[in-house]
């Protein structure tokens, strides 16, 4: 019972009156008889009655732990302190027995109240789901409970209301506070054909949208989902607990019964039972592990579990995506370079109907393109994606491809007509895109893309935190690398790599050893992400494919985040060691303080309680972390 509440990700409604009440109960009982026993000798019997009552319900239940745990061959705190009421009640201490199982119980209770301050994101991110949404139905607007949204729903959305579900805008402009899911306190504009998330805030125009995800699909609802199943992994530095409590149990009962023989005075062995009880030790990492992800989850990031955080505080070594990274995501195609037979707008369509599906930043430059030359589009049948290099499919009876130069044969399978123009874009850092039709050239787009602003600053920060290496791992033709890598700082410069190539150079790293994060958009590097001691990705964009290839997604779209994490998660592991290293000491001391008679059960009851609920609150202090270092600006 007591053991309960050092598991993490359990989310009882705190203080609950049935529970508050049994105590209260238990301990009015207590308490009663105690005052009848003074004044009343005669009514002694009763007196004990009342006692033992008191001891049945908030005792009984300790007990019952206990004895379960040990069926299920589980280590439990509850079985020294069961082991003591036990001996209390066998002893003839009745009241004793009592007051120390009230004490135990109530201090379990405040201990889980104050452990629920770690854990105030998720219900903040419960409070910001609407609860109803206006649906425009048969040209009438009628709220209903956004259960009730279907998927290709139109709702009205009114400056002040929140986005009931995530879909697409269809009408209408407006500033959306995205801080709930992103930790972006600036709100961000919106037009039609922007998506809008479950949770955010309309501010100031009326807007009309289509409903896309609905229910636990949306992105609010995978953030809850996430945050709290992220509570189930532990980091490894809870393994020395686990470790440590298979034999701390033996050791306190040696204790306890060495005190007992040195002394003949039960009560004391009863007193190191109580305070023997490890339960500060068996809180330090649970607690410290939920702050620190509710305090990640606050700044806009979602962490998959604590030894996350612990491999990203231990990272030396970060390799960096290019596209939609270090860069803003928001290519534009600059120019269109066909041969004499092919006219531009032809292979625009035919490069838009093959990257009509797809998510990559430089596919959506490509369908930006086509939309705004009013080039309509029809999407390419039997689709294939080779990763990391393009995309294949049948366009106008042929078959289509788009993408790297490698596709086929490098520069030297590039006609003469399009050499000197395809290496003029590189050489001003552009990125082409080869359109090709049953393997023969047909020109190429070249697209641009700006570099992230502050991203120099965040490497320096990196650098500052003792990173010791920092690169990119691009599958981007050289100079547009060396663009990217001189602006942002970065010397360690890849380009031209495949997927594999990508998880050979990560491979070598780790086998230096290194641990290694490696930072992607979550689409096209999922093989990189997967292989990384911690994969990174940028949510904003793909936040679907982000939740589900990465470690930890950064909803900010944002690099600016990680100098944050990185320092987060070495505060994390600080006040792990901290935690684990208080409750060695504070039970050592409170042991040799029972068995030396300076305090007796009851006293001891309230020692250990105050132990646990030290580490909770030291704990709970991840909580107020500062995003910024004192005396540095905001990197984004």
């Amino acid at each position: 019972m007591i053991g309960r509440f050092s598991h993490v990700g359990v989310y009882h409604e705190l203080m609950q009156s049935r529970d508050f009440l049994k105590v209260c109960a238990g301990a009015t009982l207590a308490l009663v008889g105690f005052l009848i026993s003074k004044w009343k000798p005669e009514m002694m019997m009763f007196s004990q009655v009342l006692i033992l009552l008191s001891v049945a319900i908030n005792g009984f239940p300790v007990i019952i732990g206990a004895v379960q745990g040990l069926l299920e061959k589980r280590v439990n705190v509850d079985e020294l302190l069961s082991i003591a009421i036990i001996a209390c009640l066998i002893g003839g201490e009745f009241l004793t027995a009592a007051v120390v199982s009230c004490i135990m119980v109530m201090g379990a209770l405040i201990e889980e109240a104050t452990a629920e301050s770690a854990r105030r994101s998720i219900q903040a991110l419960v409070r910001v789901s609407p609860k109803t949404a206006l649906v425009i139905r048969e040209k009438e607007e009628c709220r209903i409970p956004v259960e009730d949204v279907r998927p290709n729903d139109i709702l009205l959305v009114r400056p002040g209301d929140q986005i009931p579900v995530d879909g697409r805008v269809t009408e209408g402009l407006s500033s959306i506070d995205e801080s709930a899911i992103t930790g972006e306190a600036i709100p961000v504009e919106k037009k039609p054909g922007d998506m809008v998330f479950a949770g955010t805030l309309n501010h100031n125009g009326v807007l009309r949208m289509c409903a896309e995800k609905v229910g636990t699909d949306t992105t609010l609802g995978q953030v809850i989902q996430l945050v709290s199943a992220a509570e189930a992994h532990k980091p490894k530095t809870v393994a020395l607990i686990d470790r440590f409590a298979k034999w701390f149990t033996p050791l306190i009962l040696g204790c306890a019964l060495i005190a007992w023989l040195v002394t003949g005075d039960v009560s004391r062995a009863v007193t190191v039972l109580i305070v023997g009880c490890p339960c500060a030790l068996v809180l330090a990492v649970p607690t410290a592990t939920v702050a620190t992800i509710g305090r990640a989850a606050r700044a806009g990031i979602l962490v998959k579990g604590g030894h996350h955080i612990e491999t990203v505080a231990l990272a030396d070594t970060i390799f960096f995506d290019k596209t939609g990274t270090l860069t803003e995501g928001n290519p534009t195609v600059e120019a269109i370079v066909t041969e004499a037979d092919v006219s531009g707008s032809d292979l625009l369509r035919q490069a838009a109907s093959l990257e009509c599906n797809a998510t990559h930043p430089l596919a959506r430059a490509v369908m930006n393109a086509a939309r705004y030359a009013n080039i309509p589009v029809d999407a390419a049948r039997n689709l294939f994606m080779d990763i990391g290099l393009g995309v294949r499919g049948q366009v106008d009876g042929g078959m289509m491809e788009i993408g790297s130069v490698y596709l086929h044969g490098g520069m030297t399978a590039v006609p003469d007509t399009l050499r000197p123009q395809l290496m003029a874009a590189k050489e001003r850092g552009a990125t082409p895109l080869m359109v090709y039709r049953d393997t023969r050239p047909l020109g190429f787009l070249s697209i641009s893309d700006k570099v992230r602003a502050g991203v120099d600053t965040i490497v320096q920060r990196l650098r500052n935190l003792g990173i010791r290496e920092i690169g990119i791992l691009s599958g981007d033709h050289e100079q547009s690398v060396s663009r990217v890598g001189g602006k942002a700082g970065i010397e360690v410069l890849l380009s031209g790599l495949k997927p594999d190539d990508k998880l050979r150079l990560i491979r070598e790293r780790q086998a230096e050893p290194s641990k290694v994060i490696f930072v992607g958009d979550g689409i096209n590097d999922a093989p990189a992400l997967a292989a990384s001691d911690v994969g990174i990705a940028m949510g904003g964009r793909g936040t679907e494919v982000a939740l589900e290839t990465a470690d930890i997604a950064l909803m900010s779209d944002h690099i600016g985040k990680l100098p944050f994490l990185i320092r987060l998660g070495r505060r994390m592991l600080l006040i792990i060691k901290i935690n684990i290293a208080f409750g060695l000491i504070f039970n050592f001391i409170a042991v040799v303080a029972g068995a030396s008679g300076v305090i007796n059960p009851i006293m001891g009851a309230v020692v250990h309680n105050v132990g646990s609920v030290l580490v909770v609150l030291s704990s709970a202090s991840m909580a107020f972390f500062p995003e910024q270092e004192k005396g540095l600006p905001s990197a984004k």
